[in-house]
């Protein structure tokens, strides 16, 4: 007779437990789509107010929406949020501090995780156009190479000529746990 009573508790414990696990990701998800769509109607507003007469840039602070990535081929569109860290990247892609920001010279570098915003790109091609729209307009970049590289080689940020655009996530895409390497993505500007 006890045996069926603590089977019942465990299997109400189990239906519980996954419950709960349920409604966590789907608060999380609705959080992360929120924080998107709020993010794209700023970007938008501010589009639509810029001028011809470039205005100085106000510096950008951790947090602050940098612009929108976009790769039509792969339906990838993700807001891109100053920073790189946990936070910063359970909401989108993040704007690598150090490096160029989008709509100035120099090589961007973005990450986002590969189990979520960046995970499309496992099916990224030479020449697939990428499109980074700020406030100050919209620029586009070829892909030009992928490579995967240890965490620790950071030289893949580094300004070099024909590196306009760097992409970072963790590689293998279908890794469980903290993955060993990242996948890397170079475009240049083509526009």
């Amino acid at each position: 007779m006890r045996k069926p009573k603590r089977l019942m508790w465990l299997g109400s414990a189990l239906i519980l437990g996954g419950a709960v696990v349920l409604a966590y990701y789907s608060y999380t998800r609705h959080e992360q789509a929120e924080v998107q769509r709020r993010a794209k109607e700023w970007l938008g507003k501010a589009s639509v107010g810029h001028s011809s007469q470039p205005a100085p840039a106000p510096p950008v602070r951790r947090g602050d929406v940098v612009g929108e990535i976009e790769v039509p081929r792969l339906h990838l569109s993700v807001m891109i949020f100053e920073g790189d860290d946990a936070r910063i990247l359970e909401r989108g892609a993040g704007h690598i501090p150090g490096t160029a920001l989008p709509s100035s010279s120099g090589n961007v570098g973005i990450a986002a995780h590969r189990d979520t915003y960046f995970r499309p790109l496992r099916d990224i091609h030479p020449d697939d156009v990428i499109a980074v729209k700020t406030p100050a307009g919209t620029s586009r970049y070829a892909v030009t190479e992928t490579e995967i590289v240890p965490p620790s080689d950071i030289g893949v940020l580094a300004p070099a000529y024909g590196r306009d655009l760097t992409l970072v996530t963790c590689y293998p895409f279908y890794y469980v746990g903290s993955a060993p390497k990242r996948f890397i993505v170079h475009a240049r500007r083509i526009g």
